[in-house]
């Protein structure tokens, strides 16, 4: 049996090399379905026999990136094809831009960009000559801005404020020259002077009476409001009379009894309406004084009425003002009469004495 096996393979090794060279490759090729080929073969079944862990571990992968010629593989490639079949907004749908964004650290990006050198490449002259500076101002609400700002309200701040100062700087120094008259006589008259300095910096108390050259001074610029004021009014009421009716007013006779009385009874109202209405006249604002009733509240209409009748009584030989000046209470004949007084009252801001005279107010007679 082993003889005759010997005997097929030698004739079979003497044969089948010859065969094989006496045949076409081509033509054998050519005569080869590869299409009924590959359908009988079952790729499932030979995929399954491979072991592709073994495979892979036998590849030489940086051989084989070697032996690739990139540059020819990227000529080959249609790279405006690739890009058309990519469906651009389903990968943007598909990225979650919450995380991505969580995930950036931003301070580290901002450290890595060098402003210096962006801005020395930027050429600021010729992007501001691009700039169209008449386009930019014409989308500005300037009236918005400014309301936003403040502008008004900080010029406004600036001129009152400063006026303020002013007004305050010199009512401070009346004030100190009265406290000095009025320390004087209590001083002399050997009592406490009244009202003490209740309030820290030199501040005084509001309930202070107002002293002898406030209310002077007071009175001095009311006169002359009155008197301006009468004088602007008759010349106002001539000229509409001479306009509608032809006839004239006699200016001239300013002695008379009617002028005398068209006088006083413009004194009158001039007086009971600014003390009844804000508790002061336009002197006694200047000046700082307020008329309130005794108890501190606001003067009734009543009052201020009887107040204003009562004025001119206290001129008859001046004897309505010696209270004002040696009285405890420092209020006039008119001031008993109609239950009012006139204090210091600087409004919403405190009222400060010269600083000289902030230690002396608060000592006590010897």
């Amino acid at each position: 049996m082993a003889r005759s096996k010997s005997a097929v393979d030698r004739v079979i090794g003497a044969i089948v090399p010859k065969a094989v060279g006496a045949l076409d490759a081509d033509e054998l090729l050519e005569s080869i379905d590869v299409n009924a080929l590959l359908e009988r073969i079952d790729l499932d079944a030979v995929l399954a026999r491979i072991d592709m862990d073994e495979l892979l571990e036998s590849i030489d992968v940086d051989a084989l990136v070697a032996r690739i010629n990139l540059a020819a593989l990227l000529e080959r490639v249609d790279i405006d094809s690739l890009v058309a079949r990519v469906d651009v907004n389903g990968l943007v749908a598909d990225i979650d831009i919450d995380s991505l964004v969580a995930r950036v650290d931003v301070n580290a990006l901002v450290n890595q960009v060098d402003v210096n050198a962006m801005l020395d490449d930027v050429d600021l002259d010729s992007l501001l000559r691009k700039i169209d500076i008449n386009v930019v101002l014409e989308g500005v609400d300037i009236a918005a801005l400014m309301a936003r700002a403040g502008i008004d309200k900080i010029v406004s701040d600036a001129s009152t404020g400063l006026a303020t100062r002013v007004l305050d700087t010199a009512r401070s120094q009346v004030l100190g020259i009265d406290v000095v008259i009025l320390g004087m006589v209590d001083r002399v008259l050997r009592r406490r002077t009244t009202p003490r300095n209740e309030s820290s910096g030199g501040g005084l108390t509001v309930a202070r009476p107002a002293g002898p050259l406030s209310r002077l001074f007071a009175f001095m610029i009311d006169s002359f409001t009155v008197s301006a004021a009468f004088s602007v009014a008759i010349n106002l009421a001539s000229s509409l009379i001479g306009l509608f009716s032809g006839r004239e007013l006699d200016l001239v006779d300013n002695g008379g009894p009617g002028w005398i009385v068209a006088f006083g009874t413009w004194w009158f109202l001039y007086l009971w309406i600014t003390v009844a209405i804000s508790g002061r006249t336009l002197g006694k604002g200047l000046l700082g004084i307020r008329v309130v009733a005794v108890d501190g509240e606001h003067l009734g209409p009543g009052k201020a009425a009887l107040r204003a009748i009562a004025f001119p009584f206290s001129f008859i030989f001046g004897i309505g003002f010696v209270p004002m000046v040696f009285g405890r209470a420092r209020r006039a004949m008119h001031d008993y009469i109609a239950g009012s007084r006139e204090i210091v009252d600087w409004g919403p801001r405190e009222v400060v004495l010269p600083g000289a005279l902030t230690r002396w107010t608060q000592q006590d007679p010897p």
